[in-house]
């Protein structure tokens, strides 16, 4: 019995005597989790910079920065917005200058708008065609890419020919049409 509770004590007074240490720990992890959160956050907000190229990462109240920026003022102020975040006791700001630099985000954005634009072109001009009695739009095949509209098909004359080319000069984003319609009496 009396080894039972010798080891009970031993068990309690090791979890009192760890018990703060671990909170200290858990406390701190915790503190600088919620800093970290907090810069995101604030640089997030900012619309100079894009968040999404910065990482941060804060041990014991130091928040590190590191990425890629366009230039030295966008890093000075990244690492402005760093240091005003209220519990932040400093900043080493690793983020590189790359004057040339373009975000994922920037190239996803641009694909996604270059992509919209061929299609709702393709649309638009399928939807002209139909609405035109001069130009059969079924026998009219328009495929849009990077702004290039490619006609493929038959129309009836060349007054149609014409009229189909002009069409789809005629939208925006289009940057040049390539003709393969042939004139079928």
């Amino acid at each position: 019995m009396t080894i039972k509770k010798t080891l009970a004590s031993a068990i309690v007074l090791s979890t009192i005597s760890i018990t703060p240490v671990l909170a200290n720990d858990w406390q701190g992890k915790t503190n600088d989790a919620w800093l970290d959160g907090k810069i995101e956050t604030a640089l997030m907000l900012n619309s100079e910079l894009n968040n999404f190229e910065i990482d941060t990462k804060v041990n014991k109240s130091t928040a590190l920065l590191t990425g890629t920026v366009t230039s030295e003022i966008e890093k000075d102020l990244a690492g402005q917005i760093a240091k005003n975040v209220d519990g932040v006791n400093s900043v080493d700001n690793k983020l590189e200058v790359n004057p040339n630099h373009k975000s994922k985000v920037a190239q996803t954005g641009q694909n996604f708008s270059r992509t919209w634009h061929d299609l709702s072109t393709t649309a638009g001009i399928n939807i002209k065609y139909a609405a035109n009695d001069d130009i059969e739009a079924t026998a009219i095949d328009v495929d849009t890419k990077n702004g290039k509209v490619k006609l493929t098909g038959t129309v009836k004359n060349e007054a149609a020919h014409d009229l189909a080319i002009e069409i789809a000069k005629g939208f925006d984003h289009v940057t040049d049409v390539e003709n393969n319609l042939q004139v079928v009496n």
